[in-house]
């Protein structure tokens, strides 16, 4: 019988690196190779990491195999038959998102080889997770592995403990993280109760719980009994780190109201441990009294971390853990340990037994003193008894293969809705990505709306006419009148007979297989609604033909905060069930993000979306798009109508501060646009745009050089692409010969940046 292969994506392991992450895979590791169950282990890296894999494996005695994913230059794609996976630079939701990215690369090339894992266990920290979750989902790879994610502390989970400046960044990761738990085969928590307030804190479903296992892992050392204390005052010791969610600020004060209380007491307080920010180290060394300075030590780290903890009392303040390795560490040192009963880590279904084997309080300073009495005067306490589980993968089932839709059975019918409105030039086109789809059962509606031009109605007559002569199975409605998007969509959708919907502009196209692969996923996981396709951007048909992109909207999907401000959510053209659309239509009033308003109310609504890694929609970018006319007021006054349609109250676990997000958002409103682009998502206009219209601005003031300078460079713009200043296409075709010089480009951006810099200080 074959091992079975388990793969741990982290940045931490001990010994290599400091935290409790690494500390808890170690010793995971460590016990299974004891007891030898049969277990192929291997440990994937991130490209960020400094930790050397010949090392890991000596260490482990070549019983662990160490990967690390290469780094992805910032603007390289990487194709397999997957498709085309968009480059790091395409990534402007969260960085978290880029190295989801890489690390699925790395497990898809291990799996090319030949390495296929039975378990993949990523941290809930980052949502690293969410590519690999979404890819075999999708049906795309990774067939056979679960895909696990275990419950250490998610971003978002801190970030209420920490004082941190809310940015895009941050809610990124809150997203990214949240989908990650979401959709993960399998949850591992190491205690009872933080679970619990992880499903409560995102708003999940009840049912959420049961794909949850409670396994508690091997901590630290057994010992017999707790050494005794020895003679003499015991120090009150803070030993985890300084830091706002540790609330070092609740021992400085606690320890110094003991002091002041008891003054017959002679120890003193010492913190012994990192600093996570030299700001809240001069916060707590502020708190410290005059007359008591002398008695607080600040000693960093200790080097017989053990024998400190013996001869002390110490005090684990954290306001949130899920699970304490240094409580476990110092009860077996022979510490005295006073413990915020308040913490879930250290809560009452804990091993931690108040006034057995700890002293607890409730999170106040107050308590904290009272508990230090009681440590202080109390004769030692017994050590903490814990049993560490077999982790799930020694008694884990093959998982069995992906299903597929058999090719000459019952296939369910895909309606697909094209409107159009003067754009017959490119509906050839669409049509034929249509096509060239492999999945057979498809009907295609095309409702125009009310078109002017000669050309569509010649393109449209044909379509009529070959429709009439049963020579072509394409629906045509064409509305007397100009009813706008979202009315045009909703007539589709009353003519759609499918069971699934997919809805397309006539200037865009799909790849041959998204359809496939979209229906076959929805087929096998009935609890997802929605399938989106990471987008691609080209301005030319031989651009699309050979996949060359100009630009990148990549989605998390199913993310109900962030989505309230800016749309990650999907673009104009998903695979959605047509369930969906029995309660639901799009919004007419609107005249622009009615796709983002959809999606919003859906989320909202508790339905769950599933995202291509690979690009599978070709949105292409022309003049006249009805995003390029959405001014800064006008995008406000369309958030507040998509705002307007939202359930009240809000769902549980929507995070209502992302609208600080929208209240000042960076660069103006482009920063939540609904339009899919790189530069719209991200909210960061280009670097170039901003050098280029500050040099516009100084043309101007010679206006006989600016019209000539502008006269010369009109025309770079292709035919059909999308208007705008003549400037930016100089300044893109300037970008785009550049980036063929992967060493110069760098270079050039960072003086640029650089640049930019000192011109905003002078300002």
């Amino acid at each position: 019988m074959s091992p079975r292969r388990v793969c741990l994506v982290t940045d931490e392991i001990y010994p290599f690196t400091p935290g409790g992450i690494g500390r808890v895979l170690h010793n995971l590791i460590e016990d299974s190779l004891q007891r030898g169950q049969g277990v192929e282990f291997h440990v994937l890296f991130p490209s960020h990491t400094t930790v050397k894999p010949r090392e890991v494996e000596r260490h482990f005695q070549g019983k662990v195999k160490a990967h690390v994913a290469p780094a992805r230059r910032e603007w390289d794609t990487s194709f397999d038959e997957g498709g085309v996976y968009p480059p790091p630079g395409a990534f402007t939701d969260t960085v978290c998102h880029a190295q989801s990215m890489e690390l699925l690369l790395e497990l898809r090339r291990l799996e090319e080889e030949g390495t296929r894992f039975d378990v993949i266990e990523f941290p809930d920290y980052r949502g690293w997770a969410f590519c690999a979750i979404q890819e075999k989902l999708l049906g795309c790879g990774l067939e056979g592995a679960q895909v696990v994610v275990r419950l250490h502390s998610t971003g978002g989970m801190l970030a209420p403990f920490e004082r941190q400046l809310l940015n895009w960044e941050h809610m990124g990761q809150f997203e990214l993280e949240r989908k990650a738990l979401l959709d993960a085969d399998l949850v591992i928590a190491h205690i009872p109760g933080v679970a619990e307030l992880n499903c409560s804190f995102y708003g999940f479903p009840s049912t959420w719980l049961d794909k949850v296992r409670r396994e508690f892992p091997p901590v630290a050392a057994k010992v017999a009994a707790v050494p005794p204390r020895t003679e003499g005052e015991p120090d009150l010791l803070f030993v985890t780190k300084i830091q706002n969610i540790k609330r070092t600020d609740v021992f400085v004060r606690g320890a110094a109201g003991f002091m002041r209380r008891f003054p017959e007491y002679r120890g003193n307080a010492v913190l012994a441990c990192h600093t996570a920010s030299a700001d809240y180290l001069a916060y707590v060394q502020r708190l410290i009294p005059e007359d008591l300075r002398s008695r607080f030590l600040f000693t960093g780290p200790s080097k017989d971390r053990d024998a400190l903890m013996r001869h002390g009392i110490v005090v684990i303040s954290s306001d949130y853990e899920s699970l304490n390795l240094t409580a476990y560490e110092a009860s077996g040192a022979g510490a005295t340990l006073v413990l915020n009963g308040a913490c879930v880590a250290f809560a009452p279904a804990s091993p931690f037994k108040d006034g057995v084997n700890c002293y607890t309080y409730g999170g106040s300073v107050e308590g904290l003193v009272d508990a230090l009495e009681r440590a202080w005067r109390a004769p030692a306490l017994l050590p903490v008894e814990w049993t560490a589980q077999p982790p799930y993968w020694e008694t884990l089932r093959k998982q069995p293969a992906t299903a597929r839709l058999a090719s000459n059975g019952d296939l369910p019918l895909v309606s697909v809705l094209i409107t159009n409105h003067n754009l017959g030039r490119f509906l050839p086109e669409t049509l034929a990505s249509i096509a060239d789809s492999n999945y057979p059962e498809i009907e295609v509606i095309i409702v125009d709306d009310a078109s002017t031009g000669a050309f569509d109605h010649e393109v449209l007559n044909r379509i009529e006419e070959a429709a009439a002569s049963g020579t072509s199975g394409v629906k045509l409605i064409r509305n007397p009148m100009n009813r706008g998007l979202p009315a045009s969509r909703n007539i589709g959708l009353r003519a759609a007979t499918g069971d699934y919907i997919l809805p397309l502009d006539a200037d865009d196209c799909i790849s041959p297989t998204f359809i496939r692969m979209a229906v076959e996923a929805l087929e096998r996981h009935r609890e997802f609604d929605v399938v989106v396709p990471a987008t691609g951007y080209f301005d030319s048909d031989e651009g699309r033909a050979q996949r060359r992109f100009i630009d990148y909207a990549l989605f998390i999907g199913d993310c109900p905060s962030l989505g309230m401000v800016a749309n990650r959510l999907a673009c104009a053209t998903s695979l959605m069930r047509s369930s969906v659309f029995e309660r639901m239509r799009y919004t007419e009033e609107l005249t622009s993000y009615e796709d983002w308003d959809l999606y919003l109310r859906l989320a909202h609504a508790g339905h769950r979306f599933l995202v291509t890694n690979a690009l599978h929609f070709h949105y292409r970018r022309r003049k006249g798009s009805m995003i390029t006319g959405v001014n800064p007021r006008r995008h406000h006054e369309l958030v507040f109508q998509l705002h307007q349609n939202l359930p009240r109250p809000l769902p549980a676990g929507v995070q209502l501060a992302a609208f600080m997000l929208l209240a000042s958002p960076p660069n103006g409103a482009r920063a939540a646009s609904a339009e899919p682009t790189a530069v719209a998502v991200s909210g960061e206009v280009p670097l170039r745009y901003g050098v280029v219209d500050t040099l516009n601005s100084t043309l101007k003031r010679m206006p006989m050089m600016h019209r000539l300078l502008k006269r010369a460079a009109s025309g770079l713009t292709p035919e059909g692409a999308e208007e705008r200043p003549t400037r930016y296409a100089l300044v893109d075709l300037l970008n785009r010969t550049l980036k063929a010089m992967p060493v110069v480009h760098p270079t050039v951006k960072q003086v640029v940046k650089t640049t930019s810099k000192l011109s905003m200080g002078r300002r």
